[in-house]
């Protein structure tokens, strides 16, 4: 959903959503768009237009919007039919939101259908799109459009429907097939009582998802009723949802129309050629440089008005071009008729409801601690996808009933707020299992029984320990606190750059002369790597501690064990026999010991932030079973967890054990300074970045240019210097560029392998891996998630021999800091070592990406000698900290002003029809936080006097001894039932693991 604001909104809208991103000049009619590309024109929607006009004179559903009447809704705010003020005039107000665009588009497989099919095939795509977009907006009339009433808006209230103005657009900016329809929601509804007031846009921002996924269910419903198509869903990698396409339709296909073609780069490859032939010799770096300026902006795909038949036959050739197949033949595979009843509500029968249900809750809660009502229509949504329904009503009737069952099993997060306050689908939520999670962690850092405390003689004397020589007094403080803690579970809170890993190096020290082992775990494998590297101790990702100490590698364990024990109760067993199966047993218990923490050892657990909720508990309970400390090293103001998060947050909040505030990374004082401005989202710390001139600006291909050429320019003084972005979309418009110059100076093959991202690597190409694969052994372990290589062979099988790259000077990149070589840009200023490996052609396909540039979720631990970042208003305030902390001497930030490439723009102190500048779109970064509250502290904001729920008692066997105290003090629990020293399981854990350390125990 965009938002669009008068003047500069007004302007996108009508030059690029009425007129099909084709920029129409000031003045130029939109009837010469429509009639030179087919498109056809504007039509209004909503039962909201009954309002509208008067005297015999209405705008009715399917009128044809003219400009006329778009300047009066859109940019006046007045009846396009009698001229009147709809309420409160837009004339006169600074930058009044005037509509919300909602974009409807068809998967890219159905897009392909419709592109290469017969009239028949096209007339039942179209035809499909529009019966589900006319049912989606159904829904979003009758369950998503409000207005407030009473003082401030406190009051939501329903209205006689909404105005709407759709236009269908048939290609994408770079002229694939992209069938879809911009649905532009007019900020003026009328309430029952017929006065008309602004639309609740905050509402319809939280509706849009559920909307979205609702649509994407009702169209493959339709297709399937009119052509008989199937549906799958397709993995898209890591860390990306599944793609839901119909089946036929392969993805070299798809990929074929779903990329900007690198037309750059053929380009390049012409001129350079032509530059050498004509003066025989290879173009220089700035020649290079100043030729792919100009060349990027000659090839850029500007929309382009043809007629649709033109470009039906474009996809067509290259359809051709790509499979060798006739364009209908390719699109006949997917109409495979499948005409197989689709499904009534009530066909859902109990088992499959439940199985269903549990899934929007696993769905839901997958990415967050609390979410709405919104979040669990989505979710609904999204597991019956594959689902074919009968009819609209149908799918509607099964979300709204899975979406109230879903509901009924979480606890009501806010159940007290006053309901004539409330908004729509609002509603907050969690389950038990996350509140008892997070119930874990807070009795851990307030328990004072931690029995293994430095005291006495040894807490006195640790003041004077020579490991605290070189510390400065908050790190040296820090070390003292947790040596001397009470507590089962301790927090470190250290801005960027306070030497959080020098601290732990101390500690870790310090505990070995006193007896205590320290182990690290880190949310990642390469920053549990650095850590080893670091600290010179055993470190271990979260994920592989928790599969082998709790998980399916205990449970194999545990069967093994099991099956060993019942064949030494067999009789008549022979000596031989014998000797296996006890030998099985104790080995057995051997593996399965190496994964338990021991008594009075201290679990460092690095970049704590990034770990999940679910995951810190299970840890902490592990450690309280063995007398172990956790030690949460991190920075809640920095990027949260993937996964359900806001936990790390809520300690720190409440207090932790030691915070680190004394910078040491950074070259220059001002820097340190605005760094701090920068995490509390203090808008001054943009002046002292602006001052000293950290910030750019200009269209994305000039600042993409810039970020490039500073790589570049540090490589060539030695210097390790990060490229980066948020989104993945810059990120690889950075790897293409990057490559691209990378063949023009001769450092990179131009031939080699598609990766995962659908970019190429070459010998000389800087890759980075996504998957930790510990079957392909290298020097130091095994290939890692984030690392990066350079190739430096390519073969036919799609396979990849790479080296780890490694910056050239170790000075460069401290070692106590995570991969600092990782997205490094530098031709030339990496070297080979002797950990090559050969990448599989699967891995390959599926895992590896190109590694000139990485996004900011990536970089978050590292630490290099300068940054380079393209700040988009998709960015948070937590990534815009993270990205302008990672580099000793310098940090910068490109931001790309031409926003109507990415979202309109509505960004706060632009003017009508300027564009905004750097500083207020880095203003709106700033103060947009992603930062999530825990499910405890949003309990406590709406019942600030009770307690929050915790898991049902009945399972004692499952929970960990401090928490059954805590059941029984509460009255919970009966005090009859037995302390146990098992393992908590289906609450926190993926498996129930309770019997598993039982069996292999001691």
């Amino acid at each position: 959903m965009h938002k669009l604001v008068a003047g500069a909104g007004y302007a996108y809208l009508t030059r690029q959503v009425a007129a099909g991103d084709a920029f129409l000049g000031a003045g130029e009619p939109l009837v010469a768009y429509y009639e030179a590309t087919g498109t056809p024109p504007g039509r209004w929607l909503g039962s909201g237009l009954r309002g509208l006009g008067g005297d015999g004179a209405r705008v009715r559903v399917g009128d044809v919007v003219s400009e006329a009447g778009m300047v009066a809704v859109f940019r006046d705010g007045h009846d396009p039919v009698t001229g009147t003020a709809l309420g409160r005039s837009f004339v006169g107000q600074v930058r009044p939101v005037v509509g919300f665009d909602l974009t409807f588009t068809v998967p890219k497989s159905a897009a392909v259908v419709w592109a290469l099919g017969d009239e028949r095939t096209r007339a039942a795509v179209v035809g499909a799109h529009h019966a589900a977009l006319t049912q989606a907006l159904g829904f979003v009339e009758h369950a998503v459009v409000r207005t407030r009433v009473g003082a401030a808006g406190c009051r939501q209230i329903r209205t006689r429907g909404m105005v709407a103005a759709g236009f269908d657009h048939y290609d994408t900016r770079a002229g694939d097939p992209g069938l879809h329809t911009h649905v532009v929601l007019a900020n003026k509804v009328q309430g029952p009582d017929r006065v008309w007031r602004s639309l609740d846009g905050r509402t319809v921002h939280a509706a849009t998802v559920t909307v979205s996924e609702l649509y994407d269910g009702l169209v493959a419903d339709e297709l399937h009723r009119r052509l008989g198509v199937s549906w799958s869903h397709r993995p898209r990698g890591a860390g990306r949802n599944d793609a839901f396409e119909i089946n036929g339709i392969d993805d070299k296909l798809l990929r074929e129309f779903s990329s900007r073609a690198d037309r750059i780069h053929e380009a390049e490859l012409d001129w350079a050629q032509t530059f050498t032939s004509t003066h025989g010799r290879a173009p220089n770096r700035v020649e290079t440089i100043k030729a792919r300026a100009h060349l990027t902006r000659a090839t850029r795909p500007a929309k382009i008005i043809r007629p649709l038949a033109d470009l039906f036959t474009d996809w067509a050739n290259r359809a051709r071009a790509c499979t060798g197949l006739e364009p209908r033949d390719l699109a006949a595979r997917a109409l495979v008729g499948d005409y197989t009843r689709g499904l009534h509500a009530h066909d859902i029968g109990p088992l499959i409801r439940d199985a269903l249900i549990t899934q929007v809750l696993k769905d839901a809660g997958e990415h967050r601690s609390v979410w709405s009502t919104w979040n669990l229509g989505a979710a609904a949504a999204r597991v019956t996808k594959a689902l074919r329904m009968t009819s609209p009503r149908h799918r509607q009737l099964l979300l709204d009933q899975l979406t109230k069952a879903a509901a009924g099993r979480c606890v009501h997060l806010d159940a007290g707020r006053d309901p004539t306050t409330a908004r729509v689908g609002e509603a907050l939520f969690t389950t038990v299992e996350l509140l008892g999670a997070e119930r874990v962690l807070l009795e851990a850092a307030e328990a004072t029984d931690y029995p293994h405390p430095l005291y006495g003689w040894d807490a006195e004397a640790l003041p004077r320990s020579p490991h605290l020589a070189g510390l400065t007094p908050d790190q040296s403080a820090a070390v003292q606190a947790v040596m001397t803690s009470p507590h089962r579970l301790d927090v470190l809170v250290g801005p960027a750059g306070t030497g959080k890993t020098t601290t732990l190096a101390a500690l870790t020290q310090i505990a070995r002369d006193h007896g205590r082992k320290v182990i690290g775990l880190a949310p990642s494998a390469s920053a549990a790597h650095t850590l080893h590297r670091a600290l010179g101790i055993a470190t271990e990702t979260t994920a592989k501690w928790l599969h082998e100490a709790c998980g399916p590698g205990a449970a194999a364990r545990a069967v093994v064990h099991e099956q060993a024990v019942a064949t030494l109760t067999q009789p008549d067993l022979d000596r031989a026999a014998v000797l296996e199966a006890t030998n099985q047993m104790w080995q057995a218990r051997i593996e399965q010991d190496t994964w338990r923490f021991t008594m009075g050892q201290i679990v460092v657990v690095d970049e704590a932030s990034l770990a999940d909720t679910p995951t810190l508990a299970i840890l902490v309970q592990l450690a309280e079973q063995a007398d172990a400390k956790v030690v949460l090293v991190g920075d809640h103001r920095q990027r949260g967890p993937v996964g359900a998060g806001g936990a790390f947050g809520m300690l720190a909040r409440r207090g932790p054990t030691a915070e680190l505030t004394t910078l040491h990374r950074f070259t220059h004082p001002w820097e340190a300074r605005a760094t701090l401005e920068l995490r509390h989202g203090q808008p001054r710390a943009l002046d002292t970045y602006q001052a000293h001139g950290a910030i750019h600006d200009g269209d994305l291909d000039t600042i993409i240019d810039m970020a490039l050429d500073a790589a570049d320019t540090a490589a060539s003084a030695g210097r390790v210097a990060l490229l980066q972005a948020a989104d993945l979309r810059t990120v690889r418009e950075l790897n293409t560029q990057a490559r691209q110059r990378a063949i023009l100076t001769g450092h990179a093959h131009p031939d080699g392998i598609t990766l995962h991202d659908g970019l190429v690597a070459g010998v000389g190409d800087r890759i980075i891996t996504r998957r930790n694969d510990r079957r392909l052994r290298t020097e130091d372990g095994y290939v890692r998630n984030g690392a990066l290589w350079h190739v430096t062979a390519t073969h036919p099988d799609g396979s990849l021999t790479v080296d780890a790259a490694q910056p050239r000077r170790a000075s460069h990149a401290r070692l106590g800091n995570r991969d600092a070589h990782s997205g490094a840009r530098g031709d030339g200023q990496a070297v080979y070592g002797s950990r090559s490996v050969r990448l599989p052609a699967p891995y390959v396909a599926e895992h590896v990406e190109l590694g000139y540039a990485i996004t900011t979720a990536r970089s978050q631990g590292m630490t290099v000698d300068e940054s380079h970042t393209i700040a988009t208003p998709t960015m948070a305030r937590e990534d815009l900290y993270v990205a302008l902390t990672r580099g000793h001497h310098a940090n910068h930030v490109y931001v790309p002003t031409d926003l109507t490439d990415h979202c309109p723009p509505d960004i706060p102190g632009t003017s009508h029809h300027d564009r905004p500048t750097a500083r207020q779109i880095l203003n709106q970064i700033l103060a947009t936080s992603h930062a999530e509250l825990s499910a405890t502290e949003t309990w406590a904001a709406f019942h600030p006097l009770d307690r929050a729920p915790v898991p049902p008692p009945g399972r004692p066997a499952n929970q960990n001894p401090r928490y059954i105290e805590r059941l029984q003090a509460d009255g919970l629990l009966p005090r009859a039932r037995p302390r146990t020293s098992s393992f908590s399981g289906p609450a926190y854990s993926p498996v129930a693991p309770a019997r598993v350390i039982d069996r292999l125990g001691p």
